[in-house]
């Protein structure tokens, strides 16, 4: 209670006519008098509100304890100045970027990383947020590309069983004549889009390709295609065929499959049927 009337009584020897602006509680700006401000009350005597008044002045300009100043877009060295103070390396190549386990087959070019530390030095970031956000993306972009390489097969899959319940045993005969179609019209280069873009993954483009096959290899295009593996014998042939690599729409194996082929064009040059000469 004595300490309340110390303030009151301080407070009261202001004079009336000494008026502020202050917002209320209610959010509305009213001209009262100093004397009842609210930021009067932590202040015991008049002297301790004084104190307080001149430290306030001596601050101005001044930049408080663990404040930091934003550099001005138009002045690279403060700008520098100020990321080197971040901790930000000196060069792109300052930064360590963490070991991370891959999946087998997956790989991370070194102009893409070059790339990103490059755009980190830019945006001023330390080795810590740049470790911390490549921790977290490198994950997210395999498992997308897991994602997208499980999907690819599941198409690739349902478009061979739709084909084979369509052509059943022929299955086997007609990828072939449609690859070799798509090669004699294209060569390596339309054998490359095809598995580049996943085209040849559809049982439209293998149809359309198996269709056309009679017109292209009896048409004297039947030895165009070069063929691929290594000379093999009428017998490894044979047991090659066997191999559900070879005759089995779901296990094919396309690397296989040309190895096949390019054995018996090599035993047999010129017009081939895969099978009719064994």
């Amino acid at each position: 209670m004595t300490t309340m009337n110390t303030k009151k009584k301080w407070q009261a020897t202001l004079p009336a006519d000494w008026t502020v602006k202050h917002i209320g509680e209610d959010g509305m700006e009213a001209e009262i008098a100093l004397r009842d401000h609210p930021a009067l009350e932590k202040y015991e005597t008049k002297d301790e509100a004084v104190k307080a008044l001149v430290h306030a002045q001596r601050m101005l300009g001044k930049n408080p304890e663990g404040y930091v100043r934003l550099p001005g877009e138009d002045d690279p060295e403060e700008a520098n100045a100020f990321y080197a103070a971040l901790g930000r390396p000196e060069g792109a190549d300052g930064y360590e970027l963490p070991d991370m386990d891959m999946p087998e087959g997956f790989e991370v070019k070194e102009e893409m990383l070059g790339a990103l530390k490059a755009k980190a030095h830019e945006l001023g970031l330390t080795p810590k947020q740049i470790s911390g956000l490549y921790e977290w993306f490198l994950p997210v972009v395999m498992e997308t590309h897991h994602t997208m390489e499980t999907e690819a097969g599941q198409l690739r899959d349902s478009e061979l069983e739709s084909l084979r319940s369509v052509h059943r045993g022929e299955t086997p005969q007609m990828l072939d004549n449609a690859l070799r179609a798509a090669e004699a019209i294209g060569g390596e280069e339309l054998l490359n889009a095809l598995e580049k873009t996943r085209a040849g993954d559809h049982a439209a483009v293998i149809s359309a390709f198996a269709k056309i096959a009679p017109l292209v290899l009896e048409g004297g295009f039947r030895g165009a295609g070069r063929g691929y593996g290594e000379e093999l014998t009428r017998e490894q042939l044979r047991e090659m065929m066997k191999d559900p690599r070879y005759h089995d729409p779901v296990q094919r194996d396309q690397t296989y499959v040309k190895k096949v082929r390019k054995g018996f064009e090599t035993l047999y040059p010129g017009d081939y049927i895969p099978g009719s000469r064994i």
